[in-house]
């Protein structure tokens, strides 16, 4: 019987271990009371985070954020119509910094989404479709696409390594 309780205390230490304790939790970046916003969601699981908003533009915007010892933000920007299929890279990549530029413009608060937008157009020479490219000290990016025939999607990951 001693045996087991202490395999039982062994077993819920490792477990209780095993939790990560985070300093930091996701907090939104953008508000439903925004300019050029429709249909704002926000939802918080622990340290992972998910925004969704249609822009005024037609382009529905999604933002998924895991903080904890490093951090990690992916934007997917999904917009009707055709011709997604026979787009180049370079069209899909130059994108990028246009829709950052364009979130940024929302209010004071979004402002420093302009930063990410000019790291990410002064590393585009060297950014490859699905490929991680370090754009600042620590700072990864990393671009995919997803064409199809009536839609694409952007996506966009920002985070440390």
């Amino acid at each position: 019987m001693k045996y087991f309780l202490s395999l039982s205390l062994l077993a819920c230490l490792l477990a209780c271990n095993s939790n990560k304790i985070c300093k930091y939790k996701p907090a939104p970046i953008f508000d439903k009371n925004l300019p050029h916003l429709q249909g704002y969601e926000y939802e918080v699981q622990g340290q992972q985070s998910r925004e969704a908003f249609m822009t005024d533009r037609g382009v529905f915007v999604e933002v998924f954020q895991e903080v904890c010892e490093t951090s990690r933000q992916e934007y997917r920007f999904t917009a009707p119509g055709e011709g997604f299929l026979q787009m180049p890279d370079s069209v899909w990549l130059k994108e990028v910094s246009r829709e950052f530029v364009f979130l940024s413009s929302f209010s004071p608060q979004q402002a420093p989404l302009k930063n990410w937008a000019d790291l990410i157009e002064d590393s585009r020479p060297n950014l490859r479709m699905g490929e991680e490219l370090e754009i600042n000290p620590g700072i990864f990016v990393k671009v995919n696409k997803v064409a199809a025939p009536d839609k694409g999607m952007l996506v966009v990951e920002l985070f440390q390594k």
